[in-house]
């Protein structure tokens, strides 16, 4: 158990929050949020500051029943008039809005007006080639500064932004931009990469082979790239550069398209998530500045990607508390630097920063004796999202990171939220592993199977009863695909696909993903369980468990695990392995095989992809792979998988 400091929880903005909507305390709030969606997006809209430069005239329509919800319905607005130009009418004009580090420690700073100006030459520059409002413009570069002006460049324009993976191949970028009907991309030519260019425009212009649509390419040039069309590639500082730093927000619809963010799945092409202007702003306000306590004087950092959620997230969180992005290129992990996510948390006396439990069991296999030398004592709160914990990590980052100061909040929603659905707060005493509270205005419940609500313990389906403001109204261009895909199984009910259960003292646990759940002999279980006693043992720092075909069972457990450094895996160990589980699980559990490989299928957010596992152990078509940051390892499983058929 976690209890926030006192002087903490008196400061946060949450605290001040509820008192100022006359609520004691947040099961009120929340239960206020649910009952009155009205009221409470109102007063989030509000908090938020948020600018309209036409009001509204209803703030919610659900006429059309909750699955076609419509915000703010005669109100027009531009994002960036809130998370820009109020920041500028502020004072905050001089304040660091991007504190960025390169790999090679090189630093740049950005200030509000610096960050303001170059959005505004880059909705210039791309109006200047005829891109024009709702048309879908592809961000592919590294993260530097430059991409948070792209993102809001495009934004400040009316267009719609497509983030994509700074490590795709050109197959996965082709999907993409082609699904959207990309007309324009703002890239860079090259990243480096353990101190080697990885180049950037060279994947893009393949992939524009087949994109056709695509007649505009700015291209950040910093390591003299080559241009493979002169017509069409157009360096970044001949045409942002010399363009007007003046140009005016475009107002769109409150429900007009902001940024298309693009999901993998098992079967079919990649999902294009929509998000829309407003709905970005009001849950990112919910979420990051009330329950994640994030404040105007806070240093945030998050290593991630543009390409995925918590990318464009983190960047419109920041901006809207009018706090400083520390902004840091490359991976928090690297060979001679094991904790650089935590370096740098020292050294940039980072306030709020956020990890991932993969990330965590990943510094849990080095030598800690480093972690002395950093100062962490700034840090005030430590989020994490991406996959389950196990206790053992959650101990670890409590111990390591936060060192019993810096409070540890867990959330978990995913890319169709732009947030949360179960979040911690600071006001709350948080268990290992656990989620202290739904998050607000989304009306979180446990479902069975029929469609009835469990009982406080028992496992179900996360679903959402009251669609907040940020959930996504649409998948771009195929309405069938949204309904089937979230509406279907409970009518009226958002399924989300998480396995959860709520325990009676109001904590919440994720026990994976619903589609990875293993039905062995008529008992359900999400993997989590399975891996977090391998895991807990020491002797394995990552594990994936799936299910195979038996032909005793039907159904039997199989693990694909990555052994400790120094751990020899051998017979005895497996055995070891296996009655661990059948132990701290049950025995109906107890995997059936136990194999070994050098690292699991990832995606660049840390998330094991167990349906790619699962997929390569048996020989099956993984389905979209984009996802995956390494998917060499695929290879390895699939030996395995062959050598025990």
């Amino acid at each position: 158990m976690f209890q926030p400091d006192s002087d903490i929880q008196r400061s946060s903005t949450l605290a001040a929050f509820l008192q100022d909507c006359g609520t004691e305390t947040y099961e009120d709030l929340a239960h206020r949020a649910n009952s009155d969606p009205d009221w409470f997006w109102g007063r989030i809209i509000d908090h938020a500051g948020i600018r309209f430069s036409q009001p509204y005239t209803v703030l919610r329509d659900m006429s059309g029943g909750p699955q076609s919800i419509k915000w703010a319905v005669g109100g027009t607005l531009n994002l960036t008039e809130t998370c820009l130009d109020a920041r500028i009418a502020e004072g905050l004009g001089e304040k660091i809005a991007i504190d960025w580090v390169g790999e090679d420690g090189s630093r740049r700073r950005w200030t509000y007006a610096d960050l303001t100006a170059e959005a505004a030459r880059v909705a210039s520059a791309l109006a200047r080639r005829g891109v024009k409002p709702g048309q879908a413009v592809g961000i592919f570069m590294p993260m530097i500064p430059e991409i948070g002006a792209a993102l809001l460049g495009i934004a400040r324009l009316g267009a719609i932004a497509v983030p994509l993976f700074s490590g795709f191949s050109s197959p996965a970028i082709v999907s993409r931009l082609k699904d959207a009907g990309a007309v324009a991309v703002l890239t860079a030519d090259a990243t480096p990469r353990r101190g080697k260019p990885v180049w950037m425009e060279a994947a893009l212009a393949e992939a524009l082979n087949e994109v056709p649509s695509v007649h505009t390419v700015f291209s950040l040039r910093r390591f003299g790239g080559a241009v493979a069309d002169p017509a069409r590639d157009l360096d970044w500082a001949e045409t942002v550069g010399t363009a007007s730093p003046d140009f005016a927000a475009v107002p769109v619809k409150s429900d007009d398209i902001f940024l298309i963010g693009y999901t993998s799945g098992t079967t079919g092409r990649p999902k294009g998530v929509v998000h829309t202007h407003l709905g970005v702003q009001a849950k990112a306000t919910a979420d990051f500045l009330l329950c994640l306590d994030m404040k105007r004087d806070d240093r945030h950092l998050w290593m991630t990607d543009m390409g995925w959620v918590m990318g464009p997230l983190t960047l419109l969180s920041v901006l809207l508390s009018g706090a400083t992005l520390v902004l840091a290129e490359g991976a928090p992990s690297m060979p001679g630097d094991p904790f650089r996510l935590l370096r740098l948390a020292s050294e940039m006396k980072v306030t709020h920063l956020g990890v991932a439990p993969t990330l965590v069991r990943q510094f849990m296999t080095q030598d800690p004796a480093p972690l002395a030398d950093y100062d962490l004592s700034a840090l005030r709160i430590v989020a994490s999202t991406g996959e389950p914990w196990t206790e053992d990590a959650w101990l670890w980052q409590r111990d390591h990171i936060c060192r019993h100061r810096a409070v540890p909040l867990n959330i978990s929603g995913g890319t169709e939220l732009f947030g949360a659905i179960l979040t911690s707060t600071v006001l709350h005493k948080i268990k290992p592993c656990g989620f202290s509270a739904q998050a607000l205005g989304v009306g979180a419940k446990v479902l069975r199977e029929d469609g009835s609500e469990a009982a406080p313990g028992e496992v179900g389906e996360l679903v959402v009863t009251q669609p907040p403001l940020g959930l996504t109204p649409a998948i771009w261009g195929d309405r069938d695909r949204y309904l089937e895909t979230y509406w279907s199984t409970y009518p009226g009910l958002w399924r989300h696909g998480d396995w959860v259960r709520c325990d009676p003292d109001g904590t919440w646990y994720i026990l994976g993903r619903s589609d990875d759940t293993l039905n062995i002999a008529g008992k359900r279980i999400g993997p989590p369980e399975i891996e977090a006693a391998l895991t807990e043992t020491g002797m394995v720092v990552d594990a994936a468990a799936i299910a195979a075909p038996d032909d005793i069972k039907g159904v039997a457990v199989v693990c694909v695990c990555v052994a400790a450094p120094g751990v020899t895996p051998d017979s005895a160990l497996v055995e070891r392995l296996k009655e661990r589980v059948g132990e701290v699980v049950s025995k109906p559990f107890r995997p059936r095989e136990i194999h070994f490989v050098d690292a699991l299928p990832k995606t660049r957010s840390m998330k094991t992809m167990r349906r790619i596992v699962r997929a390569a152990f048996l020989g099956e078509d993984p389905g979209d792979l984009s996802a995956v940051s390494n998917p060499e390892t695929m290879d390895a499983i699939t030996a395995l998988g062959k050598e025990t058929k």
